[in-house]
């Protein structure tokens, strides 16, 4: 209990009286102000007259009438604008009216939405019929509550009845009520607290305090919280912000309690007649013991601050009415009447009050209940601290100070408790710095400084050992702060701490010396820091503790693990063991520690080369280099055989990769020549190796050296020769060994004779007998190869003589097919029957079933393949000249490769066989219009020269369409020659068959007639011939079995006919050759003037050819068309350019042509 004598009194409230300007005086006037109420924005007034007063914020009065006696209570609510007024009625019944000022009525009052009539009588027929004593017997309402959302009213009655109504208040329908309880005497007061979680009926009564849980509906519970009940009017509910929420005034003291239970209570003396609550202040209104007591009597005002414990205002108040908190104040309503303001200080005017009488743990704690923020605490914190510290009580301002952290810069604190007999409360502070993790470096140092400084051990174990220890904030500061003080056991433990393995092991190493503690710490960390920290102090622990480093090290490069882990797992001990993968470091990385160790770094390196792929190639150098390094510093004897194995073991192994450069080097430079010379060997360094044994006389190992490598560097016996020849030799060779290396030069070929006697010319010591037999040896096989390449010679030209008499006698005279049997089915020969210049016959349709290509002879085609084969080689090769040097430089004879090129004309350009004969010089032959419309009529075909009956016969049977060819691809054809043809065919013969066998021949494939074009361009061609005659020559190569570019040969093209002669022909421009028979077929040749067959001549034609007038070799001899043709059955005679004059024969004598523009003309 706390007494009121402990409490301070402040006047935090400012009073100003009668603020309304009498006008609630001259409203009421001469009734009497019974009861209060504010809500929404208004203050309302009840008096003795039944009239309501209603002033708004701007001091409006508003009046009316709301029963016709004495209104007893009014309830107004903050979220809506409902009045509900309760007063008794003239039959002794009380009312209840719900009111809406915010809906007047035709007269500007306020409407009445509900009038109740409470009754909590039960109905019953034995009430008596005499009204004025049933009068007496009504119950009149003493108490109300409502709802804030007006959903509830709980009514409360003079016989101790409580009628609770639910439903909406302001209406009457769906409103339902019922006793819920009736106490021993009447209800004093009632007061309705309303939460999230439940709903709670707070009642006193003369002798009892309940509390009723009505949350749930027909399920209310009662808890008797006293037996000893209250006056009206001395009742209050607490904001939320108070533990207790109810409270109750007595004479004796103010009592407060829960919904369940009792709480705390207040002593405060006099006769209370009044209680209030507004914004954590609870105003009590108390008349002095023994006084006056009535209506216009004084009173005590008291407003209480029961967190902080104060008393905020105390005054003295004449008829207190009724206490209201509107407008953001309190408002005191008095029964003169007349309205009290009581304002509240701001919260800068309190702390100035406070601080002014010094009253500084009441302005911290009522910053804290008004939510300040934390900064404007720690100013008053540090008001108060500075305050403590001016009267001289530093430790209690340094206990204000801790509180300012961190929001005090902590320098101000600093600087005052820097003197020595502040010590212990410096470090206290900075002990609190730390620990609220706002401490700097500088903090840390000043704190161990203190420690060490004071020499308390005990005090500094408590600080580096606590768990909340400062030095999270710089542990690497203090860690140096405890070595240069000296206490390395403390720093150790600190790094240990805080894991700050460096510091750790520089402290056991440069401290204290204890490199085996500092290799142990080392094996129990992991494998990162543990590799981190041998490479920072690996050097130092090797020059103290070699082997157990080197043993460190060897862990660490195979399966590490710490050493205080578990042997199994934790997690294993389910009982399923799960295999680790191994982890370990890279020896490579360790290598430099090693320098200057070399037993060490040879007994590391030889265990990391027992685990396959563990050494790189660095390693394995390094390895080598410390053996020959131990092998230069032994003794002669067993030790330094012993390395020199071990040497030439590492060198010999195909397992070990090490720079042979840089051991070639090592052993050269230590002297170690066993090794140097197995590494020349296995470089392929041969020539170093016979230089060697040549200079040291040893001429059995260099000829065992030539030896056992002749099969993959025989020229190594040209090396011998040199050194065994060589003119600055001093002595003679041996013979024997002389003799050896020309032997082994002679079989396998390796120099010519001639540079081997220049080399033995060399020697000065070499004379002719020592080499006779080798001179002999070589002339006898010269001789023999002579021999054989001049028999060799004559037959080759035996056999191109007969070949150039074949082709000559091809060229010059005809070819009789005397056959009897086919080739292929070796059958009777029979037309239609096909013949090829190689003197080959077929049948036409064994032909057909077997020929690949209706341009190759079935028989010959295989070795004309071979012979394509050979050629196509030899054009491919000719390109690639990176081949040809290739063999050149591998080649021990230069001399054979070129000559081998050359035979095969791999340097040669080949032409065709024309190219060997020059072309004939002919004259132009000027050609007649007439004749060159003629030969556009004629097939290019095997077909011969037709009538036109024939002609149009054929092309109903489909075959020898005509169709003509642009002009622009008959001038490419004609430039790049007068007839190409495929390269790769052997040409051959044919000979036509009969007309019927020619019609039933399947239809062949479209030819294509020349134009005009092709015509023109053959005349100014580089043959010189009519183009009639060229005409001619053209089918010449198709009967021949020539393809032309536009026109494929048909198997009519071989059908046997009457064989025609050949004449002696001119090569025109060479072209490369394919084949013998492509090689005659592309051979341009030139007529002569006298024609003794016609290539279009056939066996009906006679003396009615059409264009025998228009044939300008009709004077020839043999010509079938001569002096025979009638011209009155010429069907073009009228079109005949003889019957034309010269102008119109030209078909381009328009005089719109200039002939200097003409493409063709002759020049």
């Amino acid at each position: 209990m706390a007494a009121l004598l402990q409490w301070r009194k402040f006047s935090f409230f400012d009073v100003k009286a009668n603020i309304d300007g009498g006008k609630l005086a001259e409203a009421v006037k001469d009734a009497e102000v019974t009861c209060t109420a504010a809500g929404r924005g208004h203050v309302y007034v009840g008096d003795t007259s039944g009239w309501v007063h209603s002033l708004t914020r701007q001091l409006k009065l508003d009046s009316f009438q709301a029963h016709d006696q004495a209104v007893n209570s009014i309830a107004a609510f903050d979220h809506t604008s409902v009045v509900i007024t309760v007063a008794d009625g003239k039959d002794g019944l009380s009312q209840i009216k719900v009111w809406a000022p915010d809906k007047p009525d035709v007269h500007g009052h306020p409407a009445c939405l509900r009038t109740i009539i409470p009754d909590p009588r039960p109905a019953s027929g034995s009430r008596s019929s005499s009204v004025p004593q049933q009068a007496m017997k009504v119950p009149r309402v003493t108490a109300i509550a409502v709802h804030p959302n007006l959903s509830m009213m709980a009514v409360g009655f003079s016989d101790g009845a409580i009628m609770l109504y639910r439903g909406e208040v302001s209406r009457e329908r769906g409103s339902k009520h019922r006793v819920l309880l009736t106490v021993s005497s009447g209800v004093t007061s009632l007061h309705i607290r309303h939460t999230t979680r439940a709903t709670h009926l707070f009642i006193t009564s003369c002798t009892n305090i309940y509390c009723l849980n009505c949350t749930v509906k027909d399920k209310e519970t009662t808890v008797e919280l006293d037996s000893v009940g209250c006056q009206p009017g001395c009742a209050t509910l607490a904001d939320g912000r108070q533990e207790h929420h109810f409270l109750v005034a007595r004479s004796d003291a103010i009592y407060s309690y829960t919904s369940d239970s009792r709480g705390s209570c207040y002593v405060f003396e006099g006769e209370k007649s009044l209680v209030a609550w507004f914004r954590g202040y609870l105003i009590v209104a108390s008349t002095d013991k023994g006084g006056p007591v009535g209506r216009v009597s004084d009173q005590n005002i008291t407003i209480y601050d029961l967190t902080n414990k104060l008393v905020a205002l105390s005054t003295k108040v004449q008829g207190l009415a009724g206490v209201v908190s509107e407008w953001g104040g309190l408002y005191l309503v008095t029964a003169q009447p007349a309205l009290i303001h009581m304002s509240e200080k701001d919260l800068h005017s309190k702390f100035q009050l406070l601080f002014k009488k010094n009253q500084f743990d009441i302005a911290i704690s009522l910053a804290k209940t008004q939510c300040c923020d934390q900064e404007e605490v720690a100013e008053i914190l540090r008001q108060y601290g500075d305050w403590l510290y001016s009267k001289g009580n530093h430790p209690v301002a340094m206990d204000q100070y801790i509180k300012t952290i961190p929001h005090l810069e902590p320098s101000y604190v600093i600087r005052k408790y820097l003197d020595t007999q502040h010590i212990h409360n410096l470090t206290t502070y900075l002990q609190a710095l730390h620990r609220s993790g706002s401490a700097t470096a500088d903090h840390t140092s000043l704190l161990l400084n203190c420690y060490t400084r004071l020499r308390d051990t005990k005090q500094l174990d408590e600080f580096i050992m606590s768990k909340d220890g400062a030095v999270d904030c710089d542990v690497e500061l203090g860690v140096r702060v405890c070595r240069s003080a000296g206490y390395f056991d403390h720093a150790l433990a600190l790094a240990a701490k805080h894991k700050l393995h460096h510091h750790h092991l520089a402290i056991l190493i440069d401290d204290k010396k204890d490199y085996v503690a500092a290799l142990r710490y080392i094996s129990t960390l992991e494998l990162e820091e543990a590799k981190a920290n041998v490479l920072r102090y690996g050097s130092v622990l090797l020059s103290h503790v070699a082997d157990d480093t080197t043993e460190l090290l060897i862990r660490l490069c195979t399966d590490y693990k710490p050493s205080n882990t578990p042997i199994i797992r934790e997690g294993s001990l389910d009982g399923y063991l799960t295999p680790e993968e191994p982890v370990y470091a890279d020896p490579e990385d360790f290598e430099y520690l090693l320098v200057g160790h070399s037993e060490q770094a040879i007994t590391f390196l030889e265990k990391m080369a027992t685990i396959p792929g563990k050494l790189s190639v660095k390693l394995y150098t390094t390895l080598l280099a410390e053996y020959l390094h131990q092998y230069s510093l032994a003794p002669e004897g067993q030790e330094q055989v012993a390395l020199g194995e071990k040497v030439m073991e590492l060198l010999r192994s195909s397992d070990n990769e090490y720079c042979r450069d840089h051991a070639l080097l090592l052993c050269d430079k230590l002297k170690f020549y066993d090794g140097k010379l197995l590494l020349w060997e296995q470089a392929g360094m041969y020539e170093e190796l016979l230089s060697w044994y040549a200079e040291r006389g040893d001429m059995e190992s260099l000829l065992a050296v030539c030896a056992r490598k002749s099969q993959q560097y025989p020229r190594l016996w040209c090396s011998a020769l040199k050194l065994l020849t060589s003119s600055t030799s001093v002595s003679a060779p041996d013979p024997q060994h002389l003799m050896t290396c020309l032997t082994n030069i002679e079989q396998k070929g390796l120099l010519p004779p001639l540079e081997v006697v220049d080399e033995l010319a060399n020697s000065p010591h070499i004379t002719l007998g020592q080499v006779r037999d080798y001179l002999l040896r070589v002339v006898s096989t010269h001789s023999a190869t002579l021999s054989t390449e001049t028999a060799r010679t004559q037959q080759y030209s035996q056999e191109t003589t007969k070949m150039r008499d074949t082709i000559h006698e091809l060229r010059t005279s005809a070819t009789q097919f005397t056959a009897t049997k086919c080739n292929i089915c070796n059958n009777e020969l029979e037309l239609p029957s096909v013949h090829f210049l190689c003197r080959h016959s077929f049948h036409q349709h064994c032909f057909e079933s077997y020929s690949e290509s209706d341009s190759d002879c079935p028989v010959c085609l295989p070795e004309n393949k071979k012979m394509l084969e050979v050629i196509k080689a030899q054009e491919t090769h000719r390109s690639q000249h990176d081949q040809f040097h290739e063999q050149l430089e591998r080649s021990a004879d230069s001399f054979s490769v070129v000559a081998d090129y050359l035979g095969r004309g791999v340097f040669t350009h080949l032409h065709s066989l024309a190219a060997m004969y020059p072309p004939l010089n002919t004259t132009k032959i000027p050609e007649p219009e007439g004749r060159l419309r003629v030969l556009e009529r004629v097939s290019q075909g095997p077909v011969g020269v037709g009538g036109e009956g024939r002609l149009r016969m054929r092309e109903r049977h489909g075959q020898g369409v005509m169709e003509s060819e642009p002009e622009s691809r008959l001038r490419t054809e004609v430039r790049g020659g007068l007839s190409q043809f495929t390269p790769d065919r052997t040409s051959r013969v044919a000979s036509p068959p009969a007309d019927d066998k020619v019609r039933q021949e399947t239809p062949s494939a479209i030819l294509m007639s020349p134009q005009e074009g092709r015509l023109r361009l053959g005349v100014t061609s580089n043959i010189a011939v009519p183009v009639a005659e060229r005409k001619l020559i053209s089918n010449e190569p198709v009967r021949m079995g020539g393809s032309s570019s536009k026109c494929s040969p048909s198997l009519q093209d071989h059908i046997t006919g009457s064989p025609a002669p050949s004449m002696d022909k001119d090569f025109t421009k060479s072209s490369p050759v394919e084949s013998i028979s492509s090689s005659l077929s592309n051979t341009h040749l030139s007529r002569p003037k006298t024609l003794t067959d016609n290539p279009f001549q056939e066996e009906n034609v006679g003396s009615s050819n059409p264009f025998a007038n228009e044939f300008e070799t009709e004077q020839l001899e043999g010509n079938p068309f001569a002096d025979e043709y009638d011209e009155s059955k010429n069907p073009f005679a009228e079109d005949s350019p003889d019957s034309k004059s010269p102008d119109e024969k030209n078909p381009f004598a328009k005089d719109d042509y200039d002939s200097q523009l003409n493409p063709f003309g002759e020049s």
